[in-house]
């Protein structure tokens, strides 16, 4: 079949596909649905659908279309609805990670003709479409890359995405793509689509060019729903400036200090609600032969939910590929992990409490401590966003009525720390507890309620049982029945 013949059959099926979905009504929501999200009145955060603040308590899954049937998928989606993931990060066609990329377990291609974007292949497209509707009846947001560029700080040499084919195929190519994508998957409200795909796209490039196409292609189907973007390491999602006016939605993508990225959001002269996209995966290898280790996952979500983030996403080495090689396409790691065990191991674990904890409160109210007016000494130092391990830095944040202030102190061991309250900035007598981040539990501090006067100083009780120190400091005036 000639190119023109293909590109004539794609916008028939665009046309047909458009008509059908214009006639018959959209799917309705479940009952109860949080779908679709969208930004709050104020502008710096999500809500459901219900209008309640939708604190974005993600996973990272990005082989799962591929790389599992549909009942793997639903054992996947399943087990993280149990632990109260409400999202999960995937990608809708996979390049390198799976064990016989491009196609799906069921040996399904994304496209008749390897890499033609003119000839999708529906087969393979209603599996996906399977996916995401069975994340939606459980109540899962899907953050989905129609098209991953592949890791590499220099878009020409990435081999594990789909670069070379974006560029190959040409502005015309990518934009009817993305109306297939767009038609295909308009009937899902549990999308938040994303752009790029850890490359930062460069200005004025034709990769550039042809993925806006693409992004303008998905639009023309879905105009209301939310973007965001995912460049290479320590970037948002408004970092590429042909690409922000596009992004609805912000998000930090950084090393380990989750909370560096997510103020530089946060302080935008233009804000948009932001989320931690990615930082340091679990038993991924950092800087100096460390790797993520629990405290590291705990740290990563507490500092981003502190420093103003509508959420965040976990990720674990031992999940998202799902079985398949991991690493650069030029040194893969053999599948050493266990997907299964994975989803059930410290980290993974610990991520309930993390969502417990915030959801009980307001947290959407919360202002981060920026100038030190709250938590006034013991704050450690503000660090890099870089490849090493660790970080003494204590995250605080407190509400605009003063009945609620918050502090995460990382772990640096397994000794005490301290740190020093102003009390004014509680508007009235308040409650002190510590809350441990690995199990969920309090530990009331002595004499509380407390006044509202001078400063006050909090040790932590240490080692919380894991061998590690971080705790939660948590003052309210609201009582402490949660």
């Amino acid at each position: 079949m000639s190119m023109h013949l293909a590109g004539l059959k794609l916008r028939i099926s665009i046309l047909v596909l458009g008509a059908i979905f214009l006639i018959s009504p959209a799917l309705a929501a479940p009952g109860g649905s949080p779908f679709p999200v969208r930004i709050s009145d104020n502008g710096q955060y999500l809500v459901d659908a219900g209008g309640a603040p939708f604190l974005l308590h993600g996973d990272t899954a990005w082989s799962l279309i591929v790389q599992l049937t549909k009942e793997e998928a639903e054992e996947y989606l399943e087990n993280r609805r149990r632990k109260g993931f409400n999202a999960i990060l995937v990608n809708l066609i996979e390049f390198f990670y799976a064990d016989n990329p491009p196609r799906n377990k069921y040996g399904d291609a994304p496209f008749t003709t390897p890499e033609d974007f003119s000839t999708p292949d529906e087969t393979y497209f209603a599996h996906a479409d399977w996916v995401i509707r069975k994340a939606a009846e459980k109540g899962i947001l899907v953050i989905l890359n129609p098209c991953y560029t592949g890791y590499s700080s220099n878009f020409r040499t990435s081999r594990e995405g789909w670069t070379k084919a974006i560029l190959a195929n040409g502005p015309t190519k990518c934009r009817d793509y993305g109306r297939y994508v767009g038609s295909r998957f308009r009937r899902h409200a549990n999308i938040i689509w994303q752009a790029g795909g850890d490359t930062t796209i460069p200005a004025g490039s034709d990769l550039e060019k042809n993925w806006l196409e693409l992004l303008r292609g998905v639009k023309e189907h879905v105009p209301d729903r939310h973007w965001t973007a995912h460049w290479y390491r320590f970037s948002t999602a408004l970092d590429q400036s042909a690409f922000a006016p596009q992004m609805t939605l912000d998000n930090a993508y950084g090393g380990n200090r989750s909370y560096v990225h997510t103020l530089r959001a946060y302080n935008r002269a233009s804000p948009k609600p932001t989320f931690v996209n990615e930082a340091y995966y679990e038993d991924t290898t950092l800087g100096a032969g460390a790797v993520g280790t629990p405290q590291q996952m705990r740290a990563q979500a507490y500092w981003a939910l502190l420093s103003g983030a509508t959420g965040h996403l976990f990720g674990s080495d031992h999940i998202w590929a799902f079985g398949a090689p991991r690493g650069p396409a030029e040194k893969p790691q053999p599948p050493a992990f266990n997907w299964r065990a994975g989803m059930d191991r410290q980290p993974s674990r610990e991520m309930v409490f993390v969502k417990k904890f915030f959801e009980s409160r307001a947290w959407h109210e919360l202002v981060p401590d920026q100038d030190h007016s709250v938590v006034t000494s013991g704050y450690g130092t503000f660090g890099k966003d870089d490849r090493t391990a660790g970080g003494d830095y204590v995250t605080a944040a407190r509400t605009g009525d003063g009945s609620l202030v918050m502090a995460y102190v990382p772990s640096t061991g397994t000794e005490s720390r301290t740190i020093t309250v102003n009390m004014t900035s509680l508007s009235g007598a308040f409650n002190a507890r510590w809350y441990n981040p690995t199990n969920g539990r309090y530990t009331d501090i002595a004499a509380s309620p407390l006044a509202n006067t001078g400063a006050g100083t909090f040790k932590t009780p240490g080692d919380n049982g894991t061998g590690a120190n971080d705790w939660v400091l948590v003052l309210e005036t609201r009582g402490k029945d949660r």
